[in-house]
Order: C-alpha cells, then sequence, then structure tokens
C-alpha cells in the first residue's frame, strides 16, 4: 500500500512494486482509491469464477464497453463519430 503522493512522486518506484508483487493499493486520506495490477495478476483475476461475476462485484457487468470507454474521453467528438 502506497499513499497518493508517493505513488504521484515515484511512478517508477509504484511500477517495479506492481511488477514484484502483482498489486499494488493507492491510498488517499487513508481511503482505498486505486489499485494497480500487473498484467499476471489481472490475468489470473480474470480467470477465476469471481471475475466472471460470481461472488464478487468486479467483472465483466462493471467493465467499460472499449467504445464508450473511449467516447467519454473525447472531450469534443467529431460529428461523424457514430456511438452504437
Amino acid at each position: 500500500m502506497v499513499s497518493a503522493s508517493d505513488a504521484k512522486n515515484n511512478f517508477g518506484g509504484l511500477l517495479e512494486d506492481v511488477g514484484t508483487l502483482g498489486r499494488v493499493d493507492i491510498v488517499k486520506h487513508g481511503r482505498l482509491v486505486a489499485v494497480v495490477l500487473s498484467p499476471r495478476a489481472l490475468n489470473a483475476l480474470l480467470t477465476t469464477g469471481a471475475a466472471r461475476g460470481q461472488d464478487s462485484a468486479w467483472g465483466e457487468k462493471h467493465m467499460i464497453a472499449p467504445d464508450r470507454a473511449r467516447a467519454a474521453r473525447m472531450l469534443n467528438r467529431p460529428e461523424d463519430f457514430d456511438e452504437k
């Protein structure tokens, strides 16, 4: 677990920790605000039953579709942007 300030000021170290530990929790004012996962840890999480929406809040039902995530990041959407 690292503070948000430490994560910001030592991002390279945060990445090294994630690579080594697989997961690093980031807290701000004593409250968990983010979790950073290594690809290995993410793949392990996604292959468990809990990650598929069984007995867990994490899973496909809470993932944002890539096209929706892209649209949310676009400040000024082009006129021809398709929102399907």
